[in-house]
This record gives C-alpha cells, sequence and structure tokens, in this order.
C-alpha cells in the first residue's frame, strides 16, 4: 500500500496537485513513518504550496535518517533560503550538499546567490564559476556572475559575462539591465539608456510570459 501512494504523491507532484500530493505521502507515512524518500517528496511539495516550515521538518528528519543525500540538504537550504530568508542557513545547506556530490551545479548556483545576498562576492564569483565551467550556455549564472563582478569594481570581467549573456540569449531582460547599470556606472550615459530601455521592455514581456515571473533559485523535483 505504501507504494500504492508513493505512486499517487509522485503523480500528483508531477500533475501541479501539490495538497494532494502530500495527501498521498502522508498516507504512506502512517505505514512507513522514516521512510526518506516520502519525507522528501513531502517536503518538496510543501516548498511548491509555501509551507516552508513543513518542508524544513520533513527535511529535518530525511537527514536524521539519512546524513549522506545530497538531494536533501539542497532541498532544506532552498526552503531556508526562499521561505526563511535565512541565507547563511541555506549556504550551510548547499556546502554539505557540494560535500557530498561536488559536480552538483544546482548546489553551487543556489548558494552563489546566497552568497550575493549576504554580500560575499567573491564567494558568489567562484560559485557562478564552477556552474560555467561545466554549462558555458548557464545564462543566470553568466548575469549572476556579471552583478558580482561589477559590485567589487571588476568592469571588464563583468560587461565580458553580460556581453556573453546576452549573446546566448538575447531576449534576457535581466542581462540587458545589469549591463545598462554598468554602463551608467561607467558614464557611458547613451548606452545605458539603450540597454535599461531594452531591458524593461524585455521585463513586461517576460512578466507577461510568466504570470509574475519564475523562481529565482533553482529547484529540486
Amino acid at each position: 500500500m505504501q507504494g500504492t501512494w508513493l505512486d499517487k504523491a509522485r503523480a500528483h507532484y508531477a500533475a501541479g496537485d501539490y495538497d494532494k500530493a502530500v495527501e498521498a505521502c502522508t498516507e504512506a507515512l502512517k505505514a512507513d513513518p522514516d521512510n526518506v524518500l516520502v519525507l522528501t517528496r513531502r517536503g518538496l511539495a510543501y516548498i511548491r504550496l509555501h509551507n516552508f516550515d513543513a518542508a524544513i521538518q520533513d527535511f529535518d528528519r530525511a537527514i536524521e535518517l539519512n546524513t549522506r543525500d545530497a538531494a536533501i540538504y539542497f532541498n532544506r537550504g532552498n526552503a531556508h533560503y526562499a521561505g526563511r530568508s535565512d541565507y547563511r542557513q541555506a549556504i550551510t545547506d548547499y556546502s554539505k550538499a557540494i560535500e557530498l556530490d561536488p559536480r552538483d551545479t544546482a548546489s553551487h548556483y543556489n548558494r552563489g546567490l546566497a552568497y550575493m545576498k549576504t554580500h560575499s562576492f567573491q564567494e558568489a564569483i567562484h560559485d557562478f564559476g564552477k556552474v560555467i565551467a561545466l554549462h558555458p550556455d548557464h545564462v543566470n549564472a553568466r548575469v549572476n556572475r556579471g552583478e558580482a563582478f561589477r559590485k567589487i569594481g571588476a568592469y571588464d570581467q563583468a560587461m565580458r559575462d553580460f556581453d556573453i549573456a546576452i549573446k546566448l540569449e538575447p531576449e534576457n531582460a535581466t542581462a540587458y539591465l545589469e549591463r545598462g547599470n554598468l554602463y551608467a556606472q561607467l558614464g557611458d550615459a547613451r548606452r545605458a539608456a539603450r540597454d535599461l530601455q531594452t531591458g524593461e521592455r524585455k521585463k513586461v514581456y517576460e512578466e507577461r510570459l510568466h504570470h509574475g515571473g519564475v523562481d529565482e533559485i533553482e529547484c529540486g523535483n
């Protein structure tokens, strides 16, 4: 029966019905309260429902039962980041995930975002660089690393990242906005105005397309 409830939970989660996914996981846990897979699945559904405290509680229990699963630390880091704005705890969890799985680019990327939130720009540059080394076409890593470079005054490196991001994804509003900010900082008013206008126009289109935007962090599934 537990397997049947888990299958139902997976199906509900894949369909975007996170309330029913939680219900199915809860039923599965009645038969097997220490099932790490089910606890993790319910935690992910709770994140989608923005019930971050419940998600963290499930991930805490899953980690008590299995301390060697990088994905659980990653997902708990996401709950701390998105739900509690507890960026330092998120960094701790992402760091543990990276320790267990050093090639996990999602943990490097999200830790880079958390480092940006704590103004740890050199550390953010390092993490975004790890992502780019494995995935040179990761546009968001390029844009965020460019912003981190701009924050520390490394303007040439910042411009290069923004230029590459725009070449890779010409419709990326944030890349234009960040490059516009850099041009403004460098005193190039004409190019700044051009990029900022382009970015704002593309931003409106993105908001309409995504009905309010997409998650900043990379999510588990």
